[in-house]
């Protein structure tokens, strides 16, 4: 099935699987490394605390009523123990934000943001703690932060939802942590008008086969599939909110709808005089979109991450309202490297289907709703809400969630194209497969057969350990000793 690479480019598939391995966990040892959907520009690698790895948003599966979103940073952060790695902390004199877009114009409605500062009370600044920590106030733990959560809207003067309280810590370890559960209970907090928070360390739920990452990146199907993320953590933030508070004019049944994408901002001084600014340092929402398109995110001879400046690090500091007319967007939706890079390196023909790919465009900067491209289908477009004005809607690259979209209890990995629609690109839950549905939308589905058979074996079928079932969802992080 493999047309050898060696004779293309000198270089085997078992070293080009030992290149994607490289760039998958490329990053400084004393901690952190950074994969897959955490592989996508220069400048927020160099800073991990401000990375956005992965955003989720789905209906919550034992609330109903509710949605669960959550974005996570710092990865990928190795297991730790003691005082052997530094731990993984949010960033002060940083603004984590999640933006939600209830009427499709391409800016945020509704925002959610996180500010932490921290409190060191280490010794030599090295073990956050000096004992078994057994709550988030005990006097063993050295090093915690705490945070301030409010809730922003156009017009309106900032909504405090909860103040100075505690972020779980980074697990040290069984022995001196010995019940993170505990902790974790401890740093979830009620919200005033409902719902809940939580912010703190995870096991990371992303999970991929390096072969499927390959073949877009490469071209070639890789012999063994791969998951280097196995045996990390990741920082997260996570709410549940009721469905109204998320909705057009907070009426869920006619305007289900909603689109939402996370940054983080970093205060930077002004060498101009005055107050310092915030400066974008990324921005994420549907999985894989900026590591998978941007053109100077290929891996080849150049390098594995993309250029200092180049498109990828334009688009973590861009707004979703400018994406509509940004040139280089339009291109690298509609034309993209991948299918030929395919087609070049297998023995049998995989056409790549037709350009401009306006399927891609309607799936990723449009949703799929009314008639809006050739998908059919009613799935998640922002035409879908009763309430919003179509004129106004503008193209954008934004994870959409149709928030009436039934709960499964038989989610399939690729979602929406195995005949799930709860399932990515509708949202995308910490059981789906982004990597998968991307890989299989950019060959081509479902607006047309596409190549689904390429993606037939994998090894990747969910994160490990498995989600909790219950809020905040993602399994506890890993530790050592």
């Amino acid at each position: 099935m493999l047309r050898s690479i060696t004779a293309r480019h000198g270089l085997g598939a078992g070293a080009a699987a030992a290149v994607l391995t490289v760039a998958a966990l490329a990053g400084p040892g004393t901690g952190s490394g950074h994969a897959g959907s955490h592989v996508d520009a220069p400048t927020a690698i160099l800073n991990p605390d401000v990375n956005a790895a992965d955003l989720y948003a789905f209906t919550s599966p034992d609330k109903p009523d509710t949605v669960t979103l959550a974005v996570t940073y710092n990865p990928v952060t190795l297991p730790n123990t003691g005082g052997l790695f530094p731990p993984a902390l949010f960033g002060e004199d940083t603004r984590y934000d999640l933006d939600i877009d209830q009427d499709g114009d391409a800016r945020p409605d509704l925002t959610y943001r996180w500010t932490f500062t921290t409190e060191d009370h280490r010794i030599g600044g090295v073990a956050q703690v000096k004992g078994r920590v057994t709550s988030l106030d005990d006097a063993d733990l050295l090093l915690r932060q705490r945070y301030r959560l409010e809730e922003l809207r156009p017009g309106r003067d900032a909504k405090v939802l909860v103040d100075d309280k505690t972020a779980a810590p980074t697990h040290s370890g069984h022995l001196t942590m010995p019940d993170y559960a505990a902790l974790r209970r401890q740093a979830t907090y009620a919200l005033p008008d409902g719902g809940s928070t939580y912010a703190g360390q995870a096991s990371d739920p992303f999970f991929i086969d390096v072969r499927m990452f390959g073949l877009l990146k490469l071209g070639v199907e890789l012999p063994a599939p791969i998951n280097p993320l196995v045996f990390s953590n990741v920082n997260v933030m996570a709410l549940q909110l009721p469905k109204k508070q998320l909705a057009l004019k907070g009426d869920a049944h006619r305007n289900p709808v909603f689109g939402v994408w996370a940054t983080a901002s970093r205060k930077s001084l002004n060498v101009s005089g005055g107050k310092p600014k915030w400066v974008q340092m990324s921005r994420v929402g549907q999985s894989f979109f900026n590591e998978g398109l941007a053109p100077d995110n290929l891996l080849g001879p150049a390098g594995l991450i993309g250029i200092p400046g180049g498109i990828a690090d334009q688009f973590n500091a861009s707004d979703p309202a400018h994406d509509q007319t940004w040139p280089t967007m339009r291109t690298m939706v509609r034309k993209p490297a991948g299918p030929s890079l395919v087609n070049l390196f297998h023995a049998y023909a995989v056409p790549p289907p037709k350009e401009p790919r306006e399927d891609m465009w309607q799936v990723f900067m449009r949703g799929v709703g009314k008639g809006n491209g050739p998908v059919k289908g009613d799935l998640n477009a922002h035409v879908l809400n009763q309430d919003v004005n179509p004129d106004a809607v503008r193209d954008a690259e934004m994870m959409r969630l149709n928030m009436s979209t039934p709960v499964t209890d038989r989610p399939r990995l690729a979602g929406w194209l195995d005949g799930d629609p709860q399932g990515v690109p509708n949202g995308r839950r910490l059981t789906d497969d982004p990597t998968l549905a991307f890989s299989r939308i950019v060959m081509g589905e479902p607006a047309g057969k596409g190549h689904p058979e390429l993606f037939r074996f994998s090894l990747a079928k969910g994160p490990v350990p498995a989600p909790e079932s219950h809020f905040p969802y993602v399994a506890l992080p890993r530790a050592l000793g």
